[in-house]
Formats: C-alpha cells, structure tokens, sequence
C-alpha cells in the first residue's frame, strides 16, 4: 500500500532491515490504498489525490541506489539494493510492472476471474 506511505520512510525502513539482515528482504510494492478515499487522503497529505505510483518507485529505486545528486537521502537505504516487486490484482499493475522491468505478483484471490 505505497500510496499510504511516503517514499523516504518507506527506504529508511527496508534500508535498515537490509542492513540488519542482508540479502534476506524484498519489498512488495501495491497501489491500493487499502482505505476509504477520504483517510488515504489523509495519511498522505498534499498530493491532493494525485496518482504517484511511478513516480514513488523511482524515487525508492534512486533510494535504494547510488544516490548521487539526490537533495534528500535516505543514508541507511544507500547501495542497499532492494528488490522491487510490484503487487496487484488487475492488469493495471501488471502493466507498471512490465513498463517498469519489475516482477509482478498477482493477488488471484482479489480477482479470481
């Protein structure tokens, strides 16, 4: 549930479970707010309901990289190299994935259809 947590938490957290247990995380990534529209509003204030799924993935891969030029840095997160997987339960994840180059896991038992 990306959309309820900011990019730079999001790095700061997997970045230290990576530095604690290296080689042993993988970060799964949905769009679903997992909530009613007016509280996913809520946990991410200012981006006044704007899709940013792309653009929170490649700031969590930029995160998870070099970081270099970066203004804003998530120093554990540094050279850590998370795996990125995308997670949904329709084809429109699975497009992001796919535009993306990311694995994609399918929740079969959201839409079995």
């Amino acid at each position: 549930m990306l959309p309820n947590h900011v990019p730079l938490t999001v790095a700061e957290s997997f970045g230290t479970l990576e530095n604690l247990y290296p080689g042993r995380v993988d970060l799964g990534l949905g769009r679903a707010p997992g909530t009613d529209m007016r509280t996913a509003l809520a946990l991410r204030r200012g981006q006044g309901g704007h899709d940013t799924f792309r653009q929170d993935i490649h700031q969590l891969e930029r995160y998870f990289g070099g970081q270099n030029g970066e203004p804003i840095r998530a120093a554990v997160a540094r050279d850590t190299r998370v795996p990125l997987w995308i997670l949904g339960s329709s084809t429109d994840g699975a497009l992001v994935a796919a535009s993306l180059g990311l694995p994609y896991v399918f929740a079969s038992h959201f839409a079995p259809a």
